[in-house]
């Protein structure tokens, strides 16, 4: 210790000054005589003391540095790794067994449509792929050993040709297929030339064995997956007096709506911009507007991609009818009971749970976004401002009001996409099935009478009557022209002199079958003897994460007899859901057909 010029004990301590104690402060002063940023790191250095834990070691403070050690310099020599044997072997390493046991539960786990796999990217989904193509034909295996471009044409680097695996794949093939390939060229069969034989019978014993050869070709090479449903010989049509096999054709471009390349277009940009796909699907026509043709391409090109069946409109089918096409849909994919009702709406509940789960299981991504397909008025619009409960996307009863895609957003993360509605032309649809799908507007067929038939074989005749108010005299028609003679006559759609006009008519009955007024549904598959125990349980097909109260079908008929309770004005119009009523023993001619309220199985 010493003494200052004031007498004072001198430390060592620094004196506190007004100077710049922070890296780079006081640099815009134009005064010199600043603190560099060396100094002011050295003099927090000396002010600042290390952090101890309870032990006494220090684990924070300036004296922790990237490449000090507490008080010493960090170099090749003080520097070492751990002599851990963990270190230096392999990290990653699977026992043959448990991959073959993966290999198995991922195949499963892939396969299940209600299981999800997380994080692929983590998972050694190569393991799987490498099985796969092992297993793969010799001539998909010689592709992947040499590709065809480097084999042949300008690119080509292959010198000689690699005999080993051309003789591999040549010994890979039955002989009996090298047989069989050998007589049936083209699926036809070559019938051996008889070499002058002693017994007749060797040669038409050869003759039946190239025969059933030939059949077997043909029945292989006719019924291959992927043949078009007209393309087989069993679904064609034959002309009167003529032995020409034909099908179908679309004669006008009104029945071509919802295949054009925008359209298709626009489906695949809301297939490779979704997360999720709800495929909406009509509970009046579940196999008519079911399109396979996307489910197959999910599978096959997007298995990363989350496929799920809203079954709308199922206020106007009955709910057995609901319930066994749930059961029969659930089988494949998560399937979701729906009513799009911006009152009134069913399955709303369960739907948003559902999206909220896939958006639990992906958190990994900001935000997933779900794309709403289907066919052309099947409710797709009313689905996304349902779900939503607001009008957002532009609804109408006719089809083809969506004209391109657009982004709704739902919640923060979750965001629906809406597009217009496409026509597979591989379902082999008729004109007829066309119309009475909803795919074309009524008001711009040539001539809607002859759709009309095909209309009154699919609905009741009550129905019919009920929905037109028929007296009973009326409602015992003979053809389709009186029916739309009564019709027109009623609704007072004459033409010049008093004749009933029978284009109104049609495309009065044509468009309110397509918008719910005439009850119709096709019929679902018959239940197995397994299934029959359960036909006339409450219950529903469930869907995992999904509450099974949100799916309870009975309540559908509830809701919309309350809702016909309180709407209905008192006008008397029929409807399929109202409450049974009783006829009574009034049997006067001008009474009119009401309908029965639960249709009949």
């Amino acid at each position: 210790m010493g003494y200052g010029k004031n007498g004072k004990t001198k430390t060592n301590a620094l004196p506190r000054t007004g100077a710049a104690s922070k890296v780079g402060k006081g640099r815009d002063k134009p005064k010199g005589g600043h603190r560099s940023a060396e100094t002011i790191n050295r003099l927090r250095l000396y002010n600042s003391k290390p952090i101890r834990n309870k032990k006494g070691t220090v684990v924070g403070g300036n004296f922790m540095m990237k490449d000090r050690a507490g008080d010493r310099e960090i170099t090749g020599e003080t520097g070492r790794i751990a002599p851990d044997r963990r270190w230096f072997g392999n990290t990653r390493v699977v026992d043959p067994k448990q991959l073959d046991a993966f290999r198995q539960e991922m195949t499963e786990k892939v396969a299940d449509p209600y299981s999800v796999v997380l994080k692929r990217k983590k998972v050694p989904m190569g393991l799987l792929r490498e099985a796969a193509e092992r297993e793969a034909p010799p001539s998909q295996a010689l592709l992947e050993q040499e590709p065809f471009d480097q084999a042949f044409g300008s690119k080509s680097r292959r010198k000689r040709v690699k005999l080993d695996q051309l003789m591999l794949a040549r010994t890979d093939q039955d002989p009996n297929e090298k047989e069989q390939e050998s007589r049936t060229k083209g699926g036809r069969a070559e019938v051996m030339p008889s070499h002058g034989g002693d017994n007749e019978s060797d040669a038409y014993s050869k003759l039946l064995q190239v025969a059933t050869v030939s059949h077997e070709t043909y029945e292989t090479r006719n019924n291959r997956e992927g043949i078009v449903p007209w393309g087989r010989d069993s679904n064609l049509e034959q002309t009167e007096g003529e032995n020409v096999d034909w099908r179908h054709e679309k004669k006008d471009d009104l029945f071509l709506k919802g295949q054009s390349k925008r359209i298709w277009g626009e489906l695949w940009k809301v297939v490779d911009c979704s997360d999720v796909v709800l495929h909406v699907i009509d509970a009046r026509n579940v196999p008519g507007t079911r399109c396979t043709m996307i489910e197959r391409h999910i599978r096959d090109n997007a298995p990363h991609k989350h496929l799920v069946f809203v079954l709308n409109k199922i206020d106007l089918v009955p709910n057995w009818v609901a319930k066994r096409w749930m059961g029969e849909l659930a089988k494949d994919r998560p399937t979701i009971a729906f009513h799009a009702s911006m009152t009134h709406a069913f399955g709303k509940g369960a739907l948003i749970s559902l999206l909220r789960q896939f958006g639990k299981l992906h958190e990994d991504k900001k935000q997933i976004s779900v794309g709403v397909l289907g066919y052309p008025n099947v409710g797709k619009s009313s689905v996304i401002n349902t779900l939503i409960s607001k009008k957002s996307c532009k609804v109408a009863p006719v089809p083809g009001e969506t004209k391109i895609w657009q982004y709704i957003t739902l919640f923060k993360r979750i965001s629906l996409i809406d597009c217009p509605g496409v026509v597979v032309d591989t379902a082999g649809d008729t004109e007829t099935d066309s119309v009475l799908k909803g795919v074309v507007r009524a008001e711009r067929l040539e001539c809607p009478e002859d759709f009309v038939p095909a209309v009154t074989e699919k609905v009741k005749r009550e129905h019919i009557a009920g929905q037109y108010k028929l007296s009973r005299k009326e409602a015992k028609w003979e053809t389709t022209t009186q029916l739309l003679e009564t019709i027109a006559s009623k609704a007072g759609r004459l033409r010049k002199g008093g004749d009933p006009c029978l284009r109104s008519a049609a495309i009065t009955i044509l468009n309110d079958f397509q918008r719910g007024r005439l009850p119709h549904f096709v019929k679902p598959p018959e239940l197995k003897e397994d299934e029959e125990s359960s036909k006339n349980d409450p219950e529903t097909a469930k869907v995992e994460g999904v509450e099974q109260e949100a799916q309870d079908l009975d309540k559908v008929g509830e809701e919309n007899m309350k809702t016909e309770e309180t709407l209905n004005d008192g006008t008397g119009v029929s409807s399929p859901k109202e409450k049974e009523e009783s006829d009574g023993d009034d049997d006067e001619a001008e009474e009119p057909v009401v309908l029965g309220g639960d249709w009949d199985e």
